[in-house]
């Protein structure tokens, strides 16, 4: 029925002109064959896809992120190209990290919601620049001689890199050996005086030490965070108590002694409601708390160091860009 009037057209020729008709509704009656058959495959591979993703426990449909699973990392470079505001502009939603003002987490009265002093942020985007969308971005840090510095992921495209933090060129470029995963890196000082990045891979258990104004790796050292993974997400420095800590996905964080690189402690993060927290990635010490990025996440929990407890929480409100 849905093919009547194509099939009249095609008797009528076929009444003028039997040969060409027929070879006409031939040809017609094989595309539609071929049209219902791809239909039939793609909803089998659709049905499957996402009966997958629910036994895994996974969206299915959130693959473009990126991840530190292997498929999700594999497209990390292939994500949609989303427009970027240009320099200088931002949303107008202000920085509120002194915990003042009102946002949705807060009640009527102004008070932020959750227990031991735990806020929900808002925060102002300053300015956007472009990036090599190749990198597969995963340590970032500013060093004190004022460049920026950038470690990225993925097996045989793992690099350590120096940025112009004016320019935002990448100045200085060293490949990572094809057999680790880059992960985290931060810049400090060492016991010497003298200016450092150390380096930490995803599952390797293996951290190298980097000279920042060659790039040249100076030394190669061992880890472990928590079996069986014991793999190695973040890393930043805490000077005040010079102390590295760690993060690897779990609801851990690890305290590196600076000079021997032994863990000299952990704790277990919670959210203000007592929750505890996994997923914990990139990692920033700012102002006394370790600011965590949650993994799958918009989110930024800065945690006391010593009790774990997350004492500010940023990113739960949406922000506009005006592109």
């Amino acid at each position: 029925p849905t093919i009547g009037p194509q099939l009249k057209t095609m008797v009528f020729v076929s009444a003028v002109a039997p040969d060409q008709g027929r070879e006409r509704l031939r040809k017609f009656r094989l595309v539609c064959f071929v049209c219902a058959a791809f239909s039939l495959i793609a909803a089998a591979v659709t049905a499957f896809v996402v009966l997958k993703g629910k036994d895994q426990g996974t969206n299915p449909m959130a693959l473009s992120k990126g991840s530190h699973n292997e498929k999700n990392a594999d497209n990390a470079g292939e994500e949609e190209e989303i427009p970027l505001p240009m320099i200088g502009q931002s949303n107008d939603v202000p920085l509120d990290f002194s915990g003042e003002g009102t946002n949705e987490a807060e009640g009527e009265g102004g008070e932020p919601e959750g227990e031991a002093g735990g806020s929900t942020k808002q925060y102002e985007v300053l300015d956007m620049v472009g990036h090599d969308k190749t990198s597969f971005t995963q340590g970032l840090s500013y060093g004190s001689d004022g460049f920026l510095y950038e470690t990225t992921g993925l097996n045989g495209k793992s690099k350590i890199r120096r940025i112009n933090p004016t320019t935002f060129e990448v100045e200085l470029s060293r490949d990572i050996s094809s057999q680790y995963f880059g992960e985290g890196s931060t810049f400090y000082t060492d016991k010497d005086g003298n200016d450092r990045i150390i380096h930490i891979t995803w599952k390797s258990q293996t951290g190298f030490i980097y000279d920042p104004t060659t790039l040249e790796q100076l030394s190669l050292f061992t880890y472990t965070t928590t079996t069986p993974k014991n793999q190695g997400w973040g890393i930043t420095y805490d000077d005040n108590n010079q102390e590295f800590i760690v993060s690897d996905g779990s609801q851990y964080l690890y305290f590196w002694d600076r000079d021997t690189l032994a863990e000299k402690r952990r704790i277990t993060v919670t959210r203000s409601d007592g929750t505890e927290q996994d997923e914990l990635n990139e990692l920033e010490m700012i102002d006394g708390l370790v600011c965590c990025n949650i993994w799958y996440s918009d989110e930024i929990i800065c945690v006391n160091p010593q009790t774990g407890i997350s004492e500010k929480e940023i990113g739960k409100c949406p922000v506009t860009f005006t592109v």
